[in-house]
């Protein structure tokens, strides 16, 4: 189970390529972006790309749950099974790590900034509970790659991955067998299916199958 612990590792790094929030508002998107773009200030609001130098803040939180899983992976690829206790907490800080830096694009800490602001400039309340704040693909593959990854390390660390990868074989056995099975009774319910028709077309051109001429 040791070596397979990179897959989640690179899948959550691979996320943050993919998007990650969109903002919109009366169905309208008004932003959006991904892992990376919300890490180095990288956002696309209304169909105009910003970045860092053009007011759109980097957030130090995702740049540090970026090192966190670089990092994991690389002991991951440098050191043994000894490094299992620093893997898991690699993907543990990378996870609060990701909660405290999204924080801030919530919908709550929005409306908070904008009462913080004045109202939010030309918009008011009203408009501003509009808003809808939606995490996508990247976001949650990152989230589910992380506690896979410390899941599958702090198995290692306790000594149960034999006990584990039999059970995985086991269950995988299980699902190949009743897939198997499932396959087989829809075939038969296809032939019989068939049979029926064919029967059914013998029927109907037999005799009386077809009406008296006038």
């Amino acid at each position: 189970m040791w070596k397979w612990i990179r897959i989640p590792k690179g899948i959550a790094l691979v996320a943050f390529l993919l998007p990650w929030m969109t903002i919109s508002c009366s169905e309208q998107k008004l932003a959006e972006a991904t892992g990376f773009g919300l890490a180095f200030g990288h956002v696309t609001t209304m169909g105009r790309a910003a970045s860092a130098g053009d007011g759109a803040a980097m957030n130090l939180w995702l740049i540090l749950a970026l090192l966190a899983i670089a990092a994991g992976l690389f002991l991951l690829f440098a050191r043994g099974r000894e490094a299992a206790r620093l893997v898991l907490g690699t993907s543990v800080a990378a996870l609060v790590l990701i909660f405290l830096g999204t924080w801030r694009y919530s919908k709550d800490a929005i409306m908070a900034e904008a009462a913080k602001n004045g109202g939010g400039g030309d918009m008011d309340r009203a408009a501003m509970a509009m808003i809808q704040v939606n995490w996508e693909i990247g976001y949650w593959l990152a989230l589910f790659a992380l506690i896979a990854a410390a899941a599958m390390a702090w198995i290692v660390m306790s000594g149960k991955e034999a006990e584990a990868e039999a059970r995985m074989r086991s269950l995988a056995s299980d699902a190949a067998d009743a897939a198997k099975g499932a396959a087989a009774k829809a075939s038969e319910a296809i032939d019989a299916a068939t049979d029926k028709k064919d029967g059914d077309k013998k029927d109907g051109d037999g005799p009386g199958g077809e009406l008296p001429k006038a």
